[in-house]
């Protein structure tokens, strides 16, 4: 065999004195892995298909025929090897409206693992979270269902809820400009919680809470009641529900709200998963909304490998 030259492509083309015909090497293996390189790119990159397809040369139609054998191909997350006395970032984010979620948690070393599930539920959390080593700490935003799994399956793991998803929520209900002084007081409350960094903080910010639930305890007491019907009792609810439900937020939290402050080790926020993952993975899952939930899994399998190899981002407090 001897080099004749190269193809239209730029493949090199050999020639046979013996057969007297010319071929060209094939590699199924490099072929693979280059049509997979393109598939990866595209599903995580910013540019479409066409602008791909055009890059490299061929069609569009062509890269659908080369990505059509791949979408069977979903990277399982490597097993987990933490340090002692690791903590997780815990989240979970949806795919599709309320349906198709991806489980993930991150160590604070950058090691990722993920697990597919319909829904956010206690059974979801609790299957992916068994497989897990036992952590020393975790980082979670509330969802009932990782809580219960946590308390459930690591009763003596220390939680931490995260301080910008309490403040978000609790806004949400009091508004940025509440009318009532109860609401003025507990939002000022509320953006006091980034202030607290050691016990005394902690002190001073519950006993300042504590004030303002038996100061506004009558008002977050009163009621409104509907027009009386013949035969039936007065329907009453409570006046000032979206207060109320601030109120139970933070009621709900205050056992996992301050653990960064007792072990300086564990951060308050899980932005090592809703900053440097969560966020871009969103961002990517809109972009292709069009793909159907089996090929959405194989995009955030994708990124959620890539995002493996990434360094930890330094600020984690």
């Amino acid at each position: 065999m001897q080099k004749r030259g190269r193809t239209a492509a730029g493949t090199q083309r050999w020639y046979c004195k013996s057969c007297v015909s010319s071929t060209v090497r094939k590699r199924p293996d490099t072929k693979e892995r280059h049509h997979l390189t393109l598939l990866t790119r595209w599903l995580t990159g910013n540019r479409s298909l066409s602008e791909v397809a055009d890059d490299h040369g061929i069609s569009r139609r062509t890269l659908v025929r080369w990505f059509a054998p791949l979408w069977e191909r979903i990277r399982q997350p490597p097993e987990l090897n933490p340090t002692p006395n690791a903590i997780y970032i815990l989240d979970g984010v949806y795919l599709s409206g309320r349906e198709n979620a991806a489980l993930i948690c991150r160590t604070m070393a950058a090691q990722l693992s993920w697990m597919f599930a319909e829904r956010e539920t206690l059974a979801s959390w609790l299957t992916f979270l068994k497989n897990l080593p036992v952590p020393d700490a975790a980082v979670v935003d509330g969802q009932k269902g990782l809580l219960a799994a946590i308390l459930w399956l690591w009763p003596q793991t220390k939680i931490q809820r995260r301080l910008v998803h309490i403040e978000r929520l609790a806004r949400i209900k009091l508004t940025r400009q509440p009318k009532a002084r109860a609401d003025k007081e507990l939002l000022t409350l509320v953006r006091g919680l980034f202030g607290v960094r050691t016990r005394r903080q902690r002190r001073r910010w519950l006993r300042a809470y504590r004030r303002w639930e038996r100061r506004h305890a009558t008002f977050l007491k009163e009621r409104s009641y509907g027009e009386p019907k013949a035969g039936k009792k007065r329907t009453w609810w409570y006046t000032h529900r979206n207060i109320r439900a601030a109120r139970s937020l933070l009621r709900n939290a205050l056992s996992h709200l301050f653990t960064f402050v007792r072990y300086s080790h564990v951060p308050r926020t899980t932005n090592h998963v809703e900053g440097g993952v969560n966020s871009r993975l969103k961002e990517l899952v809109h972009r292709h909304r069009g793909l159907p939930q089996d090929r959405k899994q194989v995009l955030v399998s994708e990124h959620l490998a890539q995002n493996r190899r990434q360094k930890p981002p330094r600020n984690v407090t």
